[in-house]
């Protein structure tokens, strides 16, 4: 008997004197095009990485039902694991009231763009116009967040239960850098991350985490972030979603058909 695996898949690491991050690299069978393949790039992938490739197989074989072609998938995860520490660190902007722990994102994004995205395009030949960042809860925040930066490769975010509350008014205050772009950004919240599912409620601790929900807003700050991010940018540019009957938890594998839609466009 075989063992399971992902065809066409391959895992490596990349070290620099800030980073040591695993990759997973999907890249299709055929040839890549003249230009290269549209590229989706996931944070936190030991969480999402084998879901986004089993969506894309099934999705891409009716690209005329599903408008999701072929592309690349690169995850990245943590050397070690999914570590807290170093999501606090990679995804966070510094903030007044924090420590050396967080404040990394800068370090982070010029890792991405100049360590992490010429290995892949050596490997995969990926079309550097077409790149999609995808990212959930902090990493989320790191997703919109990036789209302000002048030296971002990535023009296109998926940003699913994004901790818009690590500091909104940082992201506020940059919206002006959205004028003029052609940026594509869908934003995705679940239903019952404004109060909570029918079982959790039954729990004995349904109080408190209704209580720290109630003071994070997540739902009321990603739509008011939406509607003024949708100001600056062509119509049908800027997406809001809530998604029915999902949590915070639950969110990612519902928001990734439609993070591989976004990241197909042309």
């Amino acid at each position: 008997m075989q063992p399971f695996s992902l065809g066409n898949a391959r895992t490596g690491v990349v070290d620099t004197a800030t980073h040591s991050y695993q990759f997973h690299l999907l890249q299709p069978a055929s040839p890549a095009p003249r230009e290269g393949w549209p590229a989706l790039f996931l944070l936190d992938a030991d969480g999402c990485f084998a879901t986004a490739v089993e969506a894309l197989r099934r999705m891409a074989r009716r690209p005329d039902a599903t408008a999701v072609t072929d592309m690349v998938i690169v995850g990245l995860v943590p050397v070690g694991g999914h570590a807290p520490a170093m999501r606090q660190r990679d995804f966070t902007t510094p903030r007044s009231d924090d420590d050396s722990t967080s404040g990394g994102a800068a370090d982070f994004l010029r890792f991405l763009r100049s360590d992490m995205l010429p290995m892949i395009d050596r490997l995969a030949s990926i079309d550097m116009r077409r790149l999609t960042l995808f990212g959930h809860s902090l990493a989320g925040y790191f997703a919109l967040w990036s789209l302000f930066q002048e030296d971002s490769p990535f023009d296109r975010v998926c940003a699913a239960s994004p901790s818009i509350w690590w500091d909104q008014d940082h992201l506020l205050a940059r919206l002006p850098h959205l004028a003029g772009r052609e940026s594509h950004i869908d934003i995705m919240m679940g239903e019952w991350e404004g109060d909570l599912p029918p079982w959790q409620a039954r729990e004995p601790d349904a109080d408190r985490v209704r209580a720290r929900r109630a003071e994070r807003d997540m739902i009321g700050t990603a739509r008011a972030l939406y509607a003024r991010m949708a100001a600056h940018l062509p119509p049908g540019h800027c997406c809001f979603r809530l998604l029915p009957e999902e949590d915070h938890a639950s969110l990612v594998s519902a928001a990734m058909p439609r993070a591989l839609r976004l990241a197909s466009r042309p």
